[in-house]
Formats: structure tokens, C-alpha cells, sequence
């Protein structure tokens, strides 16, 4: 479905954010990425979504060169980004083309899919955070994508709103089958809401690491080996001078708690 063949990234100051990459993500596929600040995360999802050119190689949807953003990719940004004097639908319905009935149509679906339906006429600033995410998450349901990239989506709500949106999107994943692209700073959310998990490192970015997931999708944190396997996430995201046996080092020098900030 969604292919980087070879996908680098250098800026104009010579600045490198992506060494090239190699990466495919098949229909249905959820994939996380999780790495430290500056691995090049959110440049990646970028670059996939069409939103810059890469430096090298290609990014390929269903073989076509994506050189721009399309509406078969839906984007959700770390926030909302609500238009403020615009309603729910409005908000919703921003972007979307044709007939005012489908439009219509296109936003009702979207808003019943998050559970939103009753507040439509409601203004972004009427909203909760959680709530608002979740116009966010509509918006880029209505356009009926086949791919959806997250850069980071749940990480400004609290630890209660965070989780109750892990399952709602996981329920909406479950009845779509839409193929996501979830970048994370948390390492329990990447392991809930991925079949595969891609592990970055910096300067420059690159994947250095990918774990595959068996655990059952109900109720995983309480499944037998996520600890374990959080661990082991966490362990991959340590500086290879860390893993290499340096004594007197903080053991996880930025994580807190389950937490990886990037």
C-alpha cells in the first residue's frame, strides 16, 4: 500500500534529519514508531503524507509517487488544530469536495464513528480535549482514507482521556480496517496500537529496530508478555553507548516512567 523506497531527508543547511529508509506498510497494517527527540519521527510521517519533497528516493501509494497530500491520507496532527469560529460539521467538513448532500452525509458518518453525533452545532471552544481529538479524528475519517497518519495524537491529554481514545481508535481501527502510520513518544500506547513497531534512533535518523506483535488486540496491557515486551521496547530506545554496558549511566536516561519523550 504505502511504500519508502529509499526515502532520505537533508535540509537546505546541510542539516540531515534521514539517512535513507526502507519501509512498507500493508493494507489494514498498524504500524508505530517510537525513537527519542530528533530521530526524525515526525519528518518521516511528513514525508509520507506528501507534506515535503524527500532528498532521495521515493514514496510510493499503491505504486503512484505521492508528491503531494491526498485525500486517500487522513493527517492528525498532536492538536486538534479546530478552527475556532467554525462548528463540529464545519470543522468536519472543511477540505471536502462535491455535492452538499454527500458532504453531508460524509460528516454525519464521520461524527457517529467518535461518538459525536449530538455535537455538531457545538464550537471547538465548547469542547473537551478529548473531545476536541476527537473532531480531529472525524475530519480525517470523512474523507474516506485508506491510509491515516498520526504524529503523536493522544500525547496532550491526560493518562484517563489518553487511554479512553486508545480504545475508541482501536474499535474504529477494528470496523475499518484502515492502515495507520502512529508516530509515539509513549511506549505503552506504541505497543496497544501496533502490529509492528518501528524503533528510530538519531543523528541522522534511521530505523534501527522492529518488533512484530502477537499479543491479542482485547485488553492488552493485562496480556501475558507486555511488560516484558515493554521492556524490551524500552531497552531498544536506550543510545547504543548505554546498551553497550557504560557503568555510572542513568539506565534510561529519557524515559520517564513508561514514557519516552521524543
Amino acid at each position: 500500500m504505502l511504500q519508502l523506497e529509499t526515502v532520505s531527508k537533508t535540509y537546505r543547511n546541510g542539516f540531515t534529519a534521514l539517512e535513507p529508509i526502507d519501509l512498507r506498510i500493508e493494507a489494514g497494517e498498524r504500524v508505530t514508531i517510537v525513537g527519542s527527540s530528533g530521530c526524525g519521527k515526525s519528518t518521516l510521517l511528513r514525508l509520507a503524507a506528501g507534506l515535503c519533497p524527500p532528498s532521495t528516493g521515493r514514496v510510493l501509494l499503491h505504486g503512484r509517487p505521492v508528491i503531494k497530500p491526498e485525500p486517500s491520507v487522513g493527517f492528525i496532527f498532536q492538536e486538534p488544530r479546530l478552527m475556532p469560529w467554525l462548528t463540529v460539521e464545519q470543522n468536519v467538513a472543511f477540505g471536502l469536495r462535491g455535492p452538499a448532500r454527500h458532504r453531508h452525509a460524509s460528516v454525519s458518518s464521520a461524527l457517529l464513528r467518535v461518538g459525536l453525533t449530538a455535537y455538531g452545532h457545538y464550537y471547538p471552544k465548547q469542547l473537551s480535549g478529548g473531545m476536541a481529538q476527537r473532531v480531529a479524528i472525524a475530519r480525517a475519517l470523512a474523507s474516506a482514507p485508506q491510509l491515516i497518519l498520526l504524529d503523536e495524537p493522544f500525547s496532550a491529554l491526560d493518562a484517563i482521556k489518553r487511554a479512553e481514545l486508545q480504545e475508541h481508535f482501536l474499535q474504529l481501527w477494528e470496523s475499518e480496517q484502515l492502515s495507520t502510520l502512529i508516530v509515539t513518544h509513549d511506549v505503552e500506547e506504541a505497543i496497544v496500537l501496533a502490529d509492528r513497531i518501528l524503533v528510530m534512533q538519531p543523528h541522522p535518523g534511521r530505523i534501527t529496530e522492529e518488533l512484530r506483535l502477537d499479543l491479542p488486540l482485547d485488553n492488552r496491557r493485562e496480556a501475558p508478555g507486555f511488560e516484558a515486551l515493554k521492556k524490551q521496547l524500552i531497552q531498544s530506545l536506550r543510545p547504543p553507548s548505554v546498551g553497550a554496558g557504560q557503568t555510572g549511566a542513568d539506565p534510561a536516561p529519557f524515559a520517564v516512567a513508561h514514557a519516552i519523550h521524543g
